[in-house]
């Protein structure tokens, strides 16, 4: 019977604390912290011992396993009751005695007596490693040749491989055999006590990936392995059906594996629960509500009569029923007894969080950080603040949107490119024409464009729905690339002008009554001068907004407390 432990995430002795909500709470974990595909990260989690059989009631591997371990331990039987090696050892000891006898006889031309004295020493113990530990020494001293010398150490290593088989197997046959028969023997023995160890760890912690797969196939035949295969996949299969069936997961349109859109709603509340927990009641302070009455869903305990026009939805049905009877003295209201609940309208927000992708960002969990904050502000918008809209743009050589579902496997651009200077020109409006499918195929993508990002949420954020608008700029890096018409300029270290097209931009968002607010992980822009002044000084002065250098571990909580306060301040 297969048993199982989880030793790195096991939270106890006991094995039943499993269960399908903590396998996707590491699960999603892998997937965001990892470039990763949920199938792969799945496969992962089953190799470092996945207590599958916790799951799944069936699926029948302890039976092959079980099956392997006879099969193996029978194999072993055979060769302990066909062979001896007593013969094998007595004939390579008298190969060391011969070995090492030439060897002597080199030494005796030699003029330090001590030395050979430690080496017949050493002969006499069998000792392999006293003796390769002289041998350097030994040949450049005495110029012993390195042939004899090594044929000297194989023949030790081989009588010390026989003799401590001997102690380890208990050889019963009466076959015997030369030292290059014996050795082949014991190479047999060892792989296949190998594989049996292996075989009984896996039916022990549920671990059906690590061990070599060819092994099984060379030692058991190709139809054991090909069985290995099946029934491990087949135990794959139904635990992700057992996830697809309980909504945790989903497949694409491709049909690959990825979170459901509920998983990846509990990621975000995850991040958000952690955050508030280490915030004082007043901070996080409950619903934010302006002193305007609406029929938003915030409702007060305050009623007043009803009128036409009215959301019904809002009725104070006890106060409604006291006026009937006071009224009339029965508990009939009429129309003229109806009251509701006042209601106050919230303060009504569009906000883009503005995600660098550039290369460095996956550096010190940075990336991995930042799709925690987003996740934790999509869930707290969602849930409390439902009449406002975000918007997710990442953005490196260039820029585009991306859905929260998205999030979780999104990964930073890599670096493909490693020269320290780079000047790189690209005409996007011919290869548009020349490549309409992906006219950035070919183009490094790990650049810093902060002029594109900003451009695509100033444009996203155009509508007039609301006047309140905001970027969350979450970056590392200063400006290494800017378009100039249908140019794509990439620089590297940056140009001038990769600045001066992100400060134009970010005063056009500025014009467009769009505050832009701004984590930088990394000091750089502290360190990286525009015309003698600190860039992030002449980027705020464009844009009126205000920057914070967040530890990446604390990014999350620092923009949801600066969101939070934020809505306080519109509605104050």
């Amino acid at each position: 019977m297969i048993t199982h432990r989880y030793g790195p995430y096991e939270p106890g002795p006991d094995p039943e604390g499993w269960n399908t909500d903590r396998l996707m709470s590491i699960l999603s974990e892998l997937l965001m912290k990892h470039d990763i595909a949920l199938e792969d990260a799945l496969n992962e989690l089953i190799s470092r011992g996945l207590p599958v059989n916790l799951f799944l009631k069936e699926g029948g591997m302890d039976d092959l396993l079980g099956g392997f371990i006879k099969q193996i331990e029978k194999q072993q039987s055979e060769l302990l009751e066909r062979y001896r090696l007593d013969g094998a050892l007595g004939d390579t000891d008298r190969d060391v005695d011969r070995e090492g006898k030439g060897v002597l006889e080199q030494l005796k031309t030699g003029k330090d007596a001590s030395r050979k004295s430690e080496f017949e020493q050493a002969l006499s113990d069998r000792s392999h490693d006293r003796i390769f530990q002289m041998k350097w020494d030994l040949v450049k001293d005495q110029q012993i040749r390195h042939r004899d010398y090594n044929a000297l150490l194989k023949a030790l290593e081989d009588r010390n491989r026989i003799d401590g088989a001997m102690r380890r197997f208990p050889f019963r046959g009466t076959e015997d055999v030369n030292r290059k028969t014996a050795i082949e023997i014991i190479d047999a023995l060892e792989q296949l006590e190998e594989l049996r160890k292996n075989l009984q760890t896996a039916m022990q912690n549920g671990d059906l990936f690590q061990f070599n797969l060819e092994r099984l196939a060379e030692l058991l035949g190709p139809e054991s392995y090909e069985e290995f295969l099946e029934r491990r996949q087949r135990i794959f299969d139904h635990l992700a059906e057992l996830l697809e069936k309980q909504g945790q997961i989903v497949r694409d349109e491709a049909g690959e594996l990825q979170l459901s859109p509920e998983s990846i709603r509990r990621i975000g509340r995850r991040a958000l629960e952690e955050i508030f927990r280490n915030l004082k009641q007043d901070d996080s302070g409950g619903s934010l509500i302006s002193p305007e009455e609406s029929d938003g869903e915030q409702i007060t305990p305050i009623s007043r009569s009803y009128e036409m026009g009215d959301n019904i939805s809002n009725l104070d049905p006890a106060a409604s029923i006291i006026n009937a009877v006071i009224r009339t003295g029965q508990p009939r209201p009429g129309f003229r007894d109806l009251e509701i609940f006042r209601s106050r309208g919230q303060a009504k927000s569009a906000t883009a969080v503005l995600l660098d992708m550039s290369g460095s960002m996956q550096r010190s969990d940075r990336f991995y950080n930042a799709k925690k904050m987003v996740l934790a502000l999509e869930s707290l918008i969602r849930d409390e603040y439902r009449e406002d809209r975000l918007l997710i743009v990442g953005f490196g050589t260039t820029a585009q949107v991306y859905r929260p579902s998205d999030i979780p496997s999104l990964q930073p651009f890599p670096v493909t490119i490693f020269d320290p200077h780079i000047r790189l020109r690209f005409d996007m409006a011919a290869r548009s024409l020349q490549q309409k499918k992906d006219p950035y195929q070919g183009i490094p993508l790990y650049f810093t464009n902060l002029q594109r990002g900003l451009a695509l949420c100033r444009q996203l954020l155009g509508g007039k729905e609301t006047k309140n608008k905001q970027i969350i700029l979450i970056t590392d890096g200063v400006p290494t690339a800017h378009f100039e018409e249908n140019k794509l300029h990439i620089n590297y270290p940056p140009s001038p002008a990769d600045f001066d097209f992100a400060l134009k931009e970010a005063r056009a968002c500025t014009e467009a009554g769009i505050s832009i607010n701004t984590f930088l992980l990394t000091p750089e822009w502290g360190f990286t001068f525009f015309d003698e002044r600190p860039f992030v000084e002449e980027f705020v002065k464009n844009t009126q907004g205000r920057v914070f250098y967040p530890h990446p571990s604390k990014l999350d909580h620092f923009v949801l407390v600066d969101f939070i306060e934020g809505k306080k301040r519109l509605i104050s």
